[in-house]
């Protein structure tokens, strides 16, 4: 078992194999490889109870399993069930585990492979996810609070080459400092209905996102984050939060730790 450290585990499902590697700093190692065959299976009990069979083997290798551990990452035939069959193999997983089954899209899985390829001749997702685990993302969270920490988690991203959808600026219009809604540069409010307007704008770019990150310190949601949850789960997007959520009135799948600010923090201590 490995020891207590801040090392995380990160688990590939992919058609007929399923591999696990542990992520130490930057340093990725194989930790087990182990043939599983998904295709000969549907999306009923017989593939749950494969998947719980992993999880299983999983508290074998590290103490706590949980989404501050342990990502779960799919592809293969994972990517050719139906959107309904992936909500309710992510929905399962959820309930049983409380881990998030990413599935990730092909283009994406395309993506990583070639990231990969940078460090490594080997075709291997998990490298890629390291090097660079999104494209396109969108940040949640209060301004009025915490516009600190989210230009913080910009910049960082700015530094991996990962576009930010929104906000796109951290440049503040000042009369709207201290107000119920923060407008960026170039954003007008004609009257406070127009708030609809520019609360859509900021939720449609979800669609776009690799993924949604919640800067959420000390655990702190706002109103207008907790509104937005429904849409993100409904665009059946990954939700990553900087810190375990407080006040959850139901809870979702989500994940609970971001590799690039992992490493960040590792590297800046």
């Amino acid at each position: 078992m490995i020891e207590k450290d801040d090392s995380k585990l990160l688990v590939h499902f992919d058609t007929n194999d399923t591999i696990i590697y542990q992520l130490k700093g930057e340093k990725i190692s194989l930790i087990k490889k182990e043939r599983v065959y998904f295709n000969e299976t549907l999306v009923h009990d017989e593939l749950f109870k494969k998947i719980d069979y992993v999880i299983e083997k999983l508290k074998m290798i590290v103490e706590n399993v949980d989404n501050k551990r342990v990502r779960l990452y799919a592809t293969g035939i994972f990517q050719e069930f139906s959107e309904e069959e992936q909500t309710q193999l992510i929905i399962n997983v959820f309930v049983k585990s409380g881990l998030y089954f990413n599935i990730v899209k092909p283009d994406l899985e395309q993506f990583y492979i070639e990231k990969g390829l940078e460090i490594s001749n080997e075709k291997n997702i998990i490298n890629g996810i390291v090097q660079q685990e999104f494209r396109k993302v969108v940040i949640c969270g209060s301004f009025q609070q915490n516009m600190q920490e989210i230009e913080s988690i910009i910049e960082i991203l700015n530094k991996r080459n990962i576009q930010v959808l929104s906000p796109w600026t951290m440049d503040i219009v000042p009369e709207s400092l201290g107000t119920d809604f923060i407008l960026l540069e170039g954003q007008e409010l004609v009257n406070e209905r127009d708030a609809w307007r520019h609360k859509y704008d900021h939720m449609n770019k979800f669609k776009k996102a690799d993924a949604i990150i919640v800067c959420n310190p000390e655990g702190r949601i706002g109103k207008g984050t907790m509104f937005e949850f429904g849409f993100m789960v409904a665009y059946s997007k990954r939700i990553i939060f900087t810190n375990e959520p407080k006040d959850l009135s139901i809870p979702f799948p989500y994940e609970n730790f971001f590799l690039i600010l992992l490493v960040f923090y590792k590297n800046n201590k």
